[in-house]
């Protein structure tokens, strides 16, 4: 029996065990392949709706459903401390779980994630609320619903970050926020980001660099935080401002258990091309796991499943060529309550960024309800 083995069962890790049951069902029935998902989580949270929620624009029961609901039922699934990964041997293609139990496997994925590192800034955890946090999304709405007036800092403190246009789209949407609530005049909204720009990409950043012109949005580049000090966000330059409501994004890093594969941020260096960890023809990482120099985001986790799947399908049944993954990206970029826009782009190059409207804003919504149904069960 071949046996795969699949590390977290957020977006990457669950459509890509869905596409792998839907292949290889046939020699699942047969007894000839197993499918197993471990995951310390029973449930499966959309990241991208985190914001929509924090906004009041979306309801925060749409945010989670139950991954076993999800995921085929042919594929194994075990969560608590029993899908708890503690250690990852790659040399005897093995895995242990909390529990004590032993996973042995032919492939392995590891879909793990980034998580955030709070601890990583003094004063960060205590001062800023994070729609990257799921506990603070709540708290970003009833914080926007009650503020006066006053200066808001949106801060990006590390790159690279998950969902790296997200920081735009929510300072947008604070700014189109508190022009319903009649109290923008009353209010300064300040932009801070650790590199030259506000966004990684040119064509998207000169178009957002006019937007917040045009809104009166003050951006500070480069802003590198060292520290939160009371009511102020101190950059490492010993440049200070004070805010009356702090929203951040905390560094991000790979897994700790990931710390003896990857590099000093726990990310998994992978071939570009094939995902293959590298020295490992059998294991792959997929999303924001990997040390690629591209969007961390479930759509990029979405591309690499496709590839990955195919690879170890073909692999098993012996047949087919080899799949290589091409960098595609695609993001959809909120303009403001109301509008969008979306990125899109590949190792090789960028498509034209649309100006927002709202019949992008519209698909964007339809999108988030379709992935429950379609996406993440890999029907699409």
């Amino acid at each position: 029996m071949k046996k795969i083995l699949i590390l977290g069962g957020g977006i990457g890790g669950t459509i890509v065990a869905n596409k792998l049951a839907r292949k290889l069902l046939n020699e699942i029935i047969k007894g000839n392949v197993e499918i197993k998902v471990l995951d310390k989580k029973d449930y499966h949270v959309y990241q991208p709706s985190q914001l929509l929620v924090a906004l009041g624009l979306e309801d925060y029961d749409q945010l989670m459903r139950s991954e076993r609901v999800l995921l085929e039922p042919r594929i194994k699934f075990l969560s608590g401390n029993k899908g708890n990964v503690i250690k990852i041997d790659l040399p005897n293609h093995r895995v242990i779980t909390e529990d004590g139990n032993i996973h042995e496997y032919d492939y392995l994925i590891i879909s793990t994630g980034s998580h955030l590192a709070w601890d990583e800034i003094k004063g960060y955890r205590e001062k800023a609320l994070s729609v990257w946090d799921l506990n603070d999304v709540l708290k970003i709405r009833e914080s926007l619903e009650k503020f006066k007036g006053g200066t808001i800092v949106i801060n990006v403190s590390r790159l690279p970050i998950k969902c790296p246009v997200a920081p735009v789209e929510l300072t947008l949407m604070v700014n189109d926020f508190l022009k319903q609530r009649g109290i923008r005049e009353k209010s300064r909204i300040v932009y801070t980001y650790p590199a030259p720009s506000v966004f990684g990409i040119k064509q998207a950043n000169d178009m957002f660099l006019e937007m917040f012109k045009e809104r009166g949005i003050e951006v500070i580049s480069p802003f590198i935080v060292d520290y939160i000090e009371g009511d102020s966000i101190v950059s490492q330059d010993g440049e200070r401002i004070k805010f009356d409501l702090l929203l951040g994004v905390p560094p991000h890093k790979g897994v700790e258990v990931l710390k003896e594969i990857g590099d000093r941020r726990n990310w998994v260096s992978v071939d570009k091309y094939t995902l293959n960890v590298k020295g490992y023809d059998n294991v792959y990482a997929i999303g924001d796991t990997t040390d690629l120099p591209i969007s961390k985001a479930g759509s990029v986790a979405d591309f690499q499943s496709g590839p990955v799947s195919e690879n170890i399908v073909h692999d098993i049944l012996g047949m087919g060529s080899k799949v290589f993954y091409d960098g595609s990206v695609f993001c959809f970029c909120v303009g403001g309550i109301g509008t969008s826009s979306y990125i899109r782009y590949n190792y090789n190059f960028v498509l034209p960024v649309p100006k927002p409207t709202t019949t992008i804003w519209w698909m964007k919504l339809m999108y988030n309800r379709m992935y429950w149904s379609l996406t993440a069960r890999a029907v699409i």
